[in-house]
């Protein structure tokens, strides 16, 4: 049973899409270049040169985005830098040659004032799939000035989701642009709700249940709440989603916390025996160890319900599981 609409504390429960932090901003990115300048925006200005190489076939790429021009004796530094980590990583003999026409530059602004040096301050980070080294992501500072362990740890979170779409980007089969989400594998937040949207609509020509299952992570020990889900750990919750769930079920990630599922041709009652099978599958998964969960139900029967109302509902019996500290779904009603 869930609490009622009403329930004390409710007007600080977070909605689903309302968030705006540096794993949806970066999960935006529409390639490379992109990923590294909004890296640059949402991380301290004294951490302001990024740049990534991705190795490619038939040969790799080089991606910069720095303050200002870079001289060409800098370039090819930075680009010999990058390679020599790359030889290091992967045991290679020699690093890999980086030819002119395959790096890509962008620049916070124009300037006639070109830079020639960079400060040692640096953080790199490697993006693998499986035993293969696909790319090298690299954050610098071009002066020292003002840097501090503090402002290091500020880009650690973007190193990581950076590092984690990497992989997605230098996937031979890219899904397209707003469909799959690149952090998590699953769908995105607008092909979700365009798709309930296009679902409810035609329940009402064509009377049919439906249903939503809304699922949060958070960390289990109070002091640690702050804490967002690593990109990995979505990833591997969205993929034990798919697998508990059928194949014509919509799974998204919705934001950084919450991963949704839309359930066709399926009513409240059987929708919550597969969100218990689902909870019980991802609290037995390693991946998850040290993590709570929360699992919301809501459905339609023969009612027309409004996309907006169906997912307010889930939310409501979501955070009804939360406050019980329930270790199964809740279900509106």
């Amino acid at each position: 049973m869930s609490y009622s609409l009403g329930h004390p504390g409710a007007e600080q429960w977070p909605l689903p899409g309302k968030t705006d932090d540096v794993i949806e901003r970066l999960a935006r990115a529409t390639d490379v270049l992109d990923l590294l300048r909004r890296a640059d925006q949402i991380t301290p200005p004294e951490i302001d040169l990024w740049c990534a190489l991705v190795l490619r076939e038939p040969r790799p790429e080089l991606y910069v985005h720095c303050p200002a021009p870079l001289s060409p004796t800098l370039a090819l530094a930075l680009a010999e830098s990058m390679g020599e980590q790359v030889a290091d990583w992967s045991g290679a003999d020699e690093p890999p040659q980086i030819a002119a026409d395959s790096a890509r530059f962008s620049f916070a602004r124009l300037s006639d004032v070109v830079l020639t040096g960079l400060s040692d301050a640096c953080r790199d980070v490697v993006t693998q799939r499986g035993d293969r080294l696909v790319a090298v992501t690299r954050a610098l500072a071009t002066s020292s000035n003002g840097l501090t362990l503090a402002r290091w740890r500020e880009v650690e979170e973007p190193l990581e989701v950076i590092s984690w779409m990497l992989g997605s980007f230098c996937e031979k089969e890219r899904a397209p642009a707003g469909v799959i989400d690149p952090l998590s594998g699953a769908y995105t937040r607008e092909f979700f709700d365009e798709t309930l949207r296009n679902e409810l609509m035609r329940t009402e020509r064509h009377p049919a249940e439906l249903s939503v299952i809304l699922l949060q992570l958070r960390r289990s020990a109070q002091m640690l709440a702050d804490q967002r889900p690593s990109p990995r750990m979505l990833a591997l919750t969205a993929m034990t989603m798919r697998r508990q769930l059928r194949s014509a079920d919509i799974v998204a990630r919705l934001d950084s916390h919450r991963m949704a599922a839309l359930l066709p041709a399926t009513g409240p009652r059987s929708a919550l025996i597969a969100a218990s099978r689902l909870g019980e599958a991802l609290r037995s998964a390693e991946h998850l160890e040290g993590w709570s969960l929360d699992i919301g139900v809501s459905g339609v029967a023969m009612e027309t319900l409004e996309p907006e109302e169906l997912l307010s509902q889930a939310t409501h019996a979501m955070m009804s599981a939360r406050q019980g500290a329930a270790k199964h779904p809740f279900v509106y009603v």
